[in-house]
């Protein structure tokens, strides 16, 4: 036998070497769109199949007027509606959602999505599936594909009695729902929040008084009090710049970044990375360092989006070694 402790020791620079040959930026003219058993088209954002080093798997998808995607279920999803409104069948209970809408599909939830129209549905997905087949728990089962929707396929469906399931806590939240938190609230807000996650991240951040890394956050799936259970992957919520403005440079472990809107570029670890609406770029982590600058004419949006990996495992186990590192405030 070889001496396999002598391979343990060069981990960290073999990891070091694939992230530095990795991929950790798309622009949507660069999306490959494919026909899928579940979407009547959709392209890989960021996933080990198009390049990326990632804990997890982000795609684009769209559905035609008057189609539904396939059923199915599998481990959890994050959903944001990028465009048009629709419905989705959670369980045999339905959920509407619009425009700027964050979903949560629970781990092993039934469930399909619905355009009615009037136009199209663009939706971006996260999922953790690289993690889940490390652990052994990559399970989809397909039940029916995506197609045509006939008025028989939504007889009985009952309406849920709330966005939040009993069992599963929410479902969805709508962008007019969403809690705004403008700069110079951020630090006295997340002074008040007592979660695992918020507690490991630096005093800098969560101390009353304290400036926030943006202009202002929307929050999505975070922060508890509004009501997801989400533990593989997370759609936080949106990082906003006003024009001309920077945010705070920072660093953590891996993020993805979706732009809803806006124009500018982000310096990852010194290296200058432009982006527009529709670009996905990845900050790589552990103490990736960063920061984004807005350079358009309109408010800058961000989508942010996180694995459970990180949030609710290696965040606090491994910050002696990996601490979220605060270097400077946004001038938000």
């Amino acid at each position: 036998m070889t001496d396999f402790y002598e391979s343990w020791l060069g981990y960290w620079d073999d990891e070091l070497a694939e992230k530095r040959k990795a991929r950790t930026c798309i622009h949507q003219e660069e999306l490959e769109w494919v026909r899928t058993r579940q979407d009547w088209r959709a392209a890989l954002l960021c996933a080990r199949e198009n390049g990326f080093v990632t804990s997890g798997v982000a795609m684009m998808s769209e559905i035609p007027q008057g189609w539904h995607t396939g059923k199915h279920l599998h481990g959890e999803e994050a959903i944001f509606v990028v465009e048009g409104h629709g419905f989705s069948v959670v369980d045999g209970l339905k959920y509407d959602w619009e425009t700027g809408s964050c979903l949560f599909m629970p781990y092993g939830s039934t469930h399909q999505h619905f355009n009615p129209g009037p136009g199209p549905v663009r939706y971006f997905s996260a999922m953790a599936l690289p993690l889940e087949r490390f652990c052994g728990l990559a399970k989809i089962t397909q039940y029916e594909d995506a197609g045509e929707t006939c008025p028989a396929d939504l007889e009985g469906i009952a309406a849920a009695a709330s966005d939040i399931h009993p069992e599963y806590g929410r479902i969805v939240m709508r962008l007019k729902d969403a809690p705004v938190v403008e700069s110079k609230e951020s630090g006295t807000f997340r002074s008040k929040l007592q979660d695992e996650f918020t507690l490991s991240t630096p005093k800098e951040v969560r101390t009353a008084g304290a400036p926030g890394h943006h202009s202002r956050n929307i929050f999505y799936m975070q922060p508890p009090q509004n009501g997801f259970k989400a533990r593989e992957v997370e759609i936080t919520g949106i990082l906003c710049d006003d024009t001309g403005k920077h945010s705070g440079k920072h660093a953590h472990m891996e993020a993805l970044l979706y732009v809803v809107e806006g124009e500018g570029y982000s310096v990852v670890d010194g290296e200058k990375v432009p982006w527009k609406k529709g670009t996905v770029f990845q900050i790589q982590g552990p103490q990736t360092v960063h920061q984004h600058f807005n350079r358009g004419k309109t408010e800058s949006r961000l989508l942010r989006i996180h694995f459970g990996i990180r949030a609710y495992f290696y965040q606090q186990a491994a910050r002696r070694v990996f601490p979220i590192k605060y270097y400077e405030y946004g001038s938000g």
